[in-house]
C-alpha cells in the first residue's frame, strides 16, 4: 500500500496546480451540471471491441497480444496499467447493448497523453474547434493538448493485419413472419486474391496497415540500465533505418525493445513502467464533415488520405520509439543546450532528458542535430515488442466518457507523483464533473481538490 508521503506528495502538487487554475479560470456557465442527468452521460465509457468487428476490420484476434478480457477475463486484468488492488477492466453488459460493434468489458484503464498536431477537436491550434479547450490564459501552462486512450492490445508483428480472404453474410432475415420480405443476405468480403484483392484488405479496399500507419504513437523508452545510459535500441532495424545504416550490430549497452514476462505474466515494452514519459499522438486527423478543408486527392498540406475517427475504425496506431543518442549529462553542442532549452520549456523526464511534445522538438531541434533519433520496430516481430496499439481514443472524453471507477495512468515520477500534473487535474475534473478544468466554474474548481482527494487516481489505492 502506498505511504502516507507518497500520496501527499501526489497531491501538493495538483493542489499547487489547481491554486493556480482558480486564478485563472473564468466563472463560466457549465455544459454539464454534475447532477447525473442526460446532459452528463451522452458519452459512453469505452469498451473492447467484439471479435466481429476485429475480423471485418482484417484482424486475427488470435493474433492480439494481451487482448483486455481473453482467457476468460483474466488476461490483463491486474498489473500495468493497473496498480495495486486495480483493475484494468470489469465485466459490463451495457457495452454490447449501447454498441453492437463492442463486447461487455468495460475499460477502467484511461492512458493519458498529448496530441501534437494541432488538429484536435481540444486543440487551441484548432480554429474550427467546436469547444477550444485550454485557449485562454491557462495556454502557457499546458501548452499540449490531452488526449485520452484505452489500450486494449498490442500486435508485436503485421501478422494480425494479413489475414486472409475473409467472408461473412450480412442482412438476413429469418423466421418468415407474415408481412416481412425474407432476405437471404449477401456475404461481405475482403481480402480474395480471386478477385484481385489483397490480404488484409477492408471492404473499401484498403489495407488496415496502410490506414494504421498514417496514426503514430511516440513512445519513449527509458534509457537507463543497470550499466548506464544507453544511447541505442537493442534492435538492429531501428539503428540503422534512423541511427545508422552501417550499424551490423547493437552495442552491448542498449535498452530493451521487447516484452517481458514477470511472475508469469507478459508486460509489454510500452507499458507505463517502462516509458520515461507520456504518450505524444501524432494523429493526422481530418474532421469527418469536412471542416477542416481536408481534400484526399489534393496537394499537401490538405492532402490527408485518412482521418483518425473515420477510416481507422480500431482506433489504432504504429508505434514510434524515440530516443536520445546523448546521455542527459552531455557538454557536446548543440545538444547541451537544446536538451537545456526544451527541458526549461517542457521539464524533464525520469531519465533527465527533455520531455518532448511537439514534432517540432523532435524532428528539427533533436533528429536535425544528431541529438535524438526515432525508429520502429520489425515488422516481421523479431525485435520482440509492439509494433502496433489497439488503444482508440475517446472522441470526447467529457460527459460520461470516464466514469468513476476509472484511473489515470500516467507516468509518475520517482517519488509518485504525476509527472505531468495538468493531465491529472484535467482527468479529475472530467472524471469527477465531466468537463475539462478549465470549463468549470470557480464553485467546481474550489470542490474539486478534495472530491479528488477522496477518489485519488493518481496512485493505487
Amino acid at each position: 500500500m502506498p505511504s502516507i508521503r507518497k500520496h501527499a506528495s501526489v497531491f501538493v502538487t495538483v493542489l499547487g496546480v489547481l491554486g493556480l487554475l482558480l486564478l485563472v479560470v473564468p466563472n463560466s456557465v457549465a455544459q454539464q451540471d454534475g447532477n447525473k442527468d442526460a446532459d452528463d452521460s451522452f458519452n459512453p465509457p469505452p469498451c473492447d471491441f467484439s471479435d466481429q468487428f476485429y475480423a471485418d476490420n482484417g484482424v486475427d484476434v488470435t493474433q492480439l497480444v494481451g487482448r483486455f478480457g481473453d482467457k476468460n477475463g483474466t488476461t490483463r486484468l491486474t498489473g500495468p496499467p493497473a496498480r495495486g488492488n486495480q483493475k484494468n477492466y470489469v465485466a459490463d453488459p451495457n457495452c454490447g447493448q449501447n454498441d453492437g460493434t463492442r463486447r461487455n468489458f468495460r475499460i477502467l484503464a484511461t492512458t493519458g497523453g498529448n496530441s501534437d498536431d494541432g488538429t484536435s477537436p481540444f486543440s487551441c491550434a484548432n480554429p474550427a474547434a467546436p469547444h477550444p479547450v485550454g485557449c485562454n490564459s491557462l495556454s502557457a501552462m499546458e501548452p499540449e493538448t490531452f488526449e485520452f486512450i484505452s489500450i486494449l492490445a498490442f500486435l508485436n508483428s503485421q501478422a494480425p493485419w494479413a489475414q486472409g480472404p475473409y467472408s461473412r453474410t450480412v442482412g438476413s432475415i429469418n423466421g418468415g413472419l407474415q408481412g416481412v420480405q425474407q432476405n437471404p443476405g449477401v456475404n461481405i468480403t475482403y481480402g480474395d486474391p480471386s478477385v484481385g484483392e489483397a490480404p488484409g484488405q477492408t471492404l473499401r479496399g484498403f489495407a488496415m496497415q496502410d490506414i494504421v500507419s498514417n496514426f503514430e504513437a511516440y513512445a519513449t523508452i527509458k534509457q537507463r540500465t543497470p550499466r548506464g545510459f544507453a544511447l541505442s535500441p537493442c534492435s538492429l532495424q531501428m539503428i540503422q533505418n534512423m541511427q545508422n545504416p552501417n550499424a551490423t550490430s547493437v552495442p552491448s549497452l542498449c535498452f530493451p525493445v521487447a516484452d517481458r514476462v514477470v511472475n508469469g505474466q507478459v508486460i509489454s515494452d510500452v507499458a507505463t513502467p517502462n516509458l520515461n514519459q507520456d504518450w505524444r499522438f501524432a494523429t493526422n486527423r481530418n474532421a469527418m464533415d469536412g471542416s477542416d478543408g481536408n481534400d484526399p486527392f489534393g496537394n499537401p498540406p490538405n492532402s490527408a488520405p485518412f482521418g483518425y475517427f473515420c477510416d481507422d475504425l480500431l482506433g489504432s496506431w504504429i508505434v514510434t520509439y524515440f530516443w536520445f543518442t546523448q546521455p542527459p549529462n552531455t557538454q557536446m553542442e548543440p545538444c547541451k543546450d537544446i536538451y537545456a532549452a526544451i527541458g526549461a520549456k517542457n521539464g524533464f523526464n525520469l531519465d533527465g532528458t527533455p520531455i518532448i511534445l511537439t514534432a517540432d522538438e523532435l524532428n528539427n531541434q533533436l533528429e536535425a542535430n544528431s541529438c535524438g533519433a526515432e525508429g520502429q520496430e520489425a515488422m516481421d516481430g523479431s525485435d520482440g515488442g509492439a509494433v502496433f496499439i489497439i488503444c482508440p481514443a475517446l472522441q470526447d472524453p467529457r460527459a460520461g466518457a470516464i466514469t468513476a471507477d476509472a484511473f489515470l495512468d500516467q507516468v509518475l515520477n520517482f517519488n509518485g507523483s504525476p509527472q505531468n500534473p495538468a493531465l491529472t487535474i484535467n482527468y479529475m475534473a472530467l472524471q469527477i464533473f465531466g468537463k475539462f478544468a478549465n470549463e468549470l466554474t470557480s464553485a467546481q474548481l474550489a470542490q474539486l481538490p478534495s472530491l479528488a482527494a477522496q477518489r485519488n487516481p493518481a496512485t493505487a489505492p
